[in-house]
């Protein structure tokens, strides 16, 4: 629980936030006017402090998603290491799932193997180019401590991505941490991917702590294995380059992660209408001019998009056609309101249909972010 104030009207209104809900609370008149001016009112910017130990305040910022009376429901928001303004220049990211991604332990074998000390100075692994709402940026993944911070340092950290601001905002802060963690999702096909911290930094110091929901301090990832030979510098320039093109909750070009689910959700049937929805909104992209037509169905499209990728069906017993009719049959039955089901567990052909569906939609996206066919199939997850 982060306990502290708002500043509102030359007035201060203590909060309390838990699970980035802030509850606003005062005997003064001056809460009835802060409710009057904010509720229902979306995404807008509140400042104040942070209380440590009830007394030693550090300078805060909060964005708000939204505000019902005196509950204020917070998108993000960034909490200062002292109690005055520094201006951060960079943000970075800590992320055990991004770690894999880029290879953290195979890098750091090789490179200390080769005589270099990581206790010196961060090391430079990657350093990787991306557009974001008409800006350039830049990624660079960094592994090693740097020695002048001293016990400053941070050193339970392994990897870490830093990327200069523009704007240095909480805004794009936000924004970044979208982008990456959509990028996390994509490489694991996992939704369950949080980040384990988030700093800003000016000048390569530490000037404060950035907090939204995809964080968890107990995030834990293993998919290094998956990772052996993935080649990083070919498939994650592109991939993010297309992710980054929507930051938002509306997403217009890049591809879909929406069907994305966790192990409990995993073989739901809402998991097999986003499914659906992600397949046909990478069907528009492919094949715009096929997906306008009325008369060319859900069954014609999966028909079609299983013959770009006749691998997928290679080891089945049935046919592109057969798996189409069948996959348009139990949307058809779910959406219509034939069946109603609690989950999927004990349908095999069900269950079979959505791991087939995850296959497909995953080298459609690879098809619309740019791929070639060879790149498609060589790709490891």
């Amino acid at each position: 629980m982060v306990k502290g104030f708002v500043y509102f009207s030359d007035n201060k209104i203590p909060f309390v936030i838990e699970g980035y809900r802030m509850e606003l609370f005062s005997d003064e008149p001056i809460l009835s006017d802060f409710c009057k001016e904010n509720n229902y009112k979306d995404n807008y910017i509140l400042y104040g402090q942070c209380l440590d130990n009830g007394f030693h305040g550090r300078n805060a910022t909060f964005l708000v998603g939204n505000s019902i009376g005196s509950t204020c429901y917070l998108r993000c928001y960034i909490v200062n290491m002292f109690d005055k303004d520094e201006e951060y220049d960079t943000i970075g990211v800590q992320s055990p799932f991004l770690d894999d991604v880029f290879r953290y332990q195979y890098n750091y074998i090789d490179m200390v193997r080769q005589g270099i000390n990581f206790s010196l100075e961060p090391r430079e692994i990657y350093k990787i180019p991306f557009s974001m709402q008409d800006k350039q940026y830049e990624l660079s993944y960094y592994i090693g401590y740097n020695n002048k911070l001293g016990l400053l340092e941070d050193y339970d950290k392994k990897g870490e991505i830093m990327i200069p601001l523009h704007n240095k905002t909480i805004q794009e802060c936000l924004d970044i941490s979208v982008v990456l963690n959509r990028l996390a999702m994509f490489m694991t096909s996992h939704s369950e991917v949080p980040f384990r911290r988030i700093i800003l930094y000016s000048k390569e110091h530490k000037v404060g702590w950035f907090y939204c929901p995809l964080m968890s301090e107990n995030a834990v990832a293993r998919n290094d294995g998956f990772f052996y030979e993935f080649d990083v510098m070919k498939y994650i320039p592109k991939i993010i380059d297309n992710i980054a093109l929507d930051s938002g909750n509306k997403i217009t070009k890049s591809i879909p992660l929406g069907h994305l689910g966790d192990y409990e959700s995993l073989l739901s049937p809402q998991r097999f209408i986003e499914q659906i929805m992600a397949f046909e909104y990478l069907f528009d992209k492919l094949e715009h001019i096929k997906a306008q037509n009325n008369r060319f169905s859900l069954k014609d499209e999966l028909i079609y998009a299983f013959n770009w990728f006749p691998d997928l069906l290679s080891e089945a017993k049935e046919s592109a056609e057969t798996v189409s009719d069948n996959i348009k049959e139990i949307r058809r039955t779910i959406t219509h309101g034939y069946a109603y089901y609690y989950d999927f567990k004990t349908d095999s052909k069900a269950k079979y249909y959505i791991l087939l569906l995850d296959k497909l939609i995953k080298k459609m996206s690879l098809k619309w972010i740019g791929f070639s066919e060879t790149e498609i199939n060589n790709f490891l997850i």
